[in-house]
């Protein structure tokens, strides 16, 4: 088991310096997708502050905290798509059957997949999440490295929803569209929403079947109080919306293997 473990972590690491070093392959293409997501987030983030200018901030919410909420947003779901793109590709492998080639592998399957593919853009989304964070912090140092850890936990988040919501396309068929309008409508949309501005109905969803409480909401509020029992909160949620995530997967993978007549990948 702990063999197995130590194998995982080592191909994961390897997996990473890939995904890095084909980014560099590709200087043009990734210098250009990082820059356009960065200006793209940064013109909703001219909204706010045009919002605040007007406003000012009040008792229940500041630009400080939109800033930060953004931060753990951008960089969360930056981490997850740059190092795990891949996870966007499980439905479309397993309705084609291009998984069977990953089910060849000497290696652990979900990391296999996951790592297979890699977003460019998705940079422009953490260095976006790095500058806002530090904007947030004044340039505190010891901010920002707590920030870039809660993101971490954050990108847990994005990977458990993309892995659950398109590992069930082998019972119900294509998902794309589901997984998409989950992250990009919910998870996203939410999670860039100061908490105050919602309603109590809603506030049950977001602590509850959508995890944005604990993507951004939670972890701003750590990054200016720090309360250590919300923290483990935070990373307890994480693992469980993770192992979820993680048994579906393989719950899927029998009935791909039992159940699925598709043909080998090309």
């Amino acid at each position: 088991m702990l063999t197995e473990v130590r194998n995982n972590i080592r191909y994961l690491f390897d997996a990473l310096k890939i995904s890095i070093k084909s980014a560099m392959a590709y200087k043009v293409s990734f210098l250009v997708q990082t820059i356009f997501m960065f200006f793209n987030n940064a013109s909703f983030l001219i909204f706010w502050l045009v919002i605040f200018n007007h406003t000012g901030n009040s008792t229940d919410i500041t630009f400080n905290n939109v800033l930060y909420i953004w931060s753990f947003s951008s960089m969360g779901y930056g981490i997850a798509y740059f190092f795990f793109g891949g996870i966007q590709k499980i439905n479309e492998y397993i309705i084609s059957g291009a998984l069977d080639s990953y089910l060849l592998q000497p290696k652990n399957v979900l990391l296999n997949v996951a790592t297979s593919k890699s977003s460019f853009a998705a940079c422009g989304d953490i260095l976006y999440g790095l500058v806002v964070a530090i904007m947030a912090s004044g340039g505190d140092i010891s901010k920002i490295i707590f920030v870039i850890l809660l993101s971490i936990s954050g990108s847990i988040f994005f990977f458990a929803s993309e892995v659950f919501f398109r590992s069930i396309a082998v019972w119900l068929g294509d998902t794309n569209m589901i997984a998409n309008r989950y992250v990009e409508m919910l998870l996203i949309t939410f999670s860039t929403y100061p908490e105050n501005i919602f309603g109590i109905g809603i506030k049950v969803i977001l602590y509850t079947v959508v995890p944005v409480a604990y993507l951004s909401y939670i972890p701003a509020r750590l990054v200016e109080n720090f309360n250590i029992w919300l923290l483990l909160l935070v990373i307890l949620v994480a693992i469980i919306y993770l192992a979820i995530s993680i048994l579906c997967f393989y719950k899927a993978l029998r009935s791909y293997e039992s159940g699925n007549s598709m043909a080998m990948k090309d």
